[in-house]
């Protein structure tokens, strides 16, 4: 297959090219987007298709059916992954978790008799994980003794999960953060705009890794007390949302909390989850 320099406008997809690019997408990520939103797979995928110098849509496929392949599909998955995220997005879960969750799973144990891990399931660039570490530390810091605790991160995009490692974030990005919270856990640059990362205490807590939400891999060694399953449920058909809540679940703790976004709900409700708050369940 020759590739041609692209130095013209993105070529026009065509609606059984989109199929194919959607099917292949939902295939290794479970996300299912809309054959409609041409544009958007247009916008997304074109870009993909200048960085490997291919002329239209049919020489971007062939490749994805070559050799080699099986790794495009993974770019081609992030490619379509929207990353979407802020400090404190939808606070009502971090204010339960600090003054009801935490104080509860304290009191069964967690922080003492085991590590009290918060999972962030799909945590994008890490805004989400970064903000439960400071919840974290806020709550052990005025517990006698304090508590031991370590948030997770995962993501099916690992360009995406190596941003999130880095813990490095503009002005833009931090806007959901309060004054006093920035100054305690975030470094910043001296140059203008100013460039901002989490502090190193809260940076060893973590731990990142890929993830598959839909195919969940056996070897994923992550136990949590908290999950935050936010945002990306969305994307799923209803069978995938099953498949990606019953795999995270079996991963949290009995009396532990799953956290979906305040604008899903849940096709089916898994026989071990019991609500007990507006997007909030508890594993029973």
């Amino acid at each position: 297959m020759t590739h041609l320099e692209n130095t013209f406008a993105t070529p026009k997809l065509t609606t059984a090219q989109a199929q194919t690019l959607i099917a292949t997408a939902k295939r290794i990520t479970g996300v299912a987007v809309s054959v409609d939103k041409i544009s958007f797979l247009e916008l997304r995928v074109g870009r993909r298709l200048r960085e490997l110098n291919c002329r239209d849509f049919d020489s971007y496929l062939e490749t994805l059916r070559g050799p080699g392949g099986e790794v495009e599909a993974r770019y081609l998955a992030e490619a379509l992954t929207t990353h979407t995220t802020s400090f404190f997005r939808e606070k009502l879960h971090y204010d339960w978790l600090a003054n009801e969750g935490l104080p509860a799973l304290l009191e069964n144990g967690a922080g003492r008799d085991h590590k009290l891990t918060v999972w962030s399931a799909a945590c994008s660039l890490g805004s989400e994980m970064w903000t439960a570490a400071i919840v974290l530390d806020q709550f052990a810091r005025n517990l006698p003794g304090g508590m031991s605790w370590d948030v997770a991160g995962t993501d099916v995009s690992r360009q995406i999960l190596r941003r999130a490692a880095a813990a490095v974030f503009s002005e833009d990005q931090i806007s959901g953060l309060p004054d006093a919270l920035r100054r305690e856990y975030l470094m910043h640059s001296r140059g203008t705009p100013r460039i901002y990362r989490i502090v190193p205490e809260l940076r060893s807590r973590a731990r990142l890794c890929w993830a598959n939400l839909v195919d969940l891999d056996r070897r994923l060694s992550i136990t949590a007390d908290v999950v935050f399953l936010r945002n990306v449920l969305i994307y799923f058909q209803p069978e995938d949302q099953l498949r990606a809540v019953e795999g995270v679940v079996s991963r949290l703790r009995t009396g532990g909390y799953l956290m979906t976004g305040h604008s899903e709900s849940l096709s089916e409700l898994p026989g071990n989850l019991r609500q007990i708050a507006a997007s909030i369940y508890q594993k029973v």
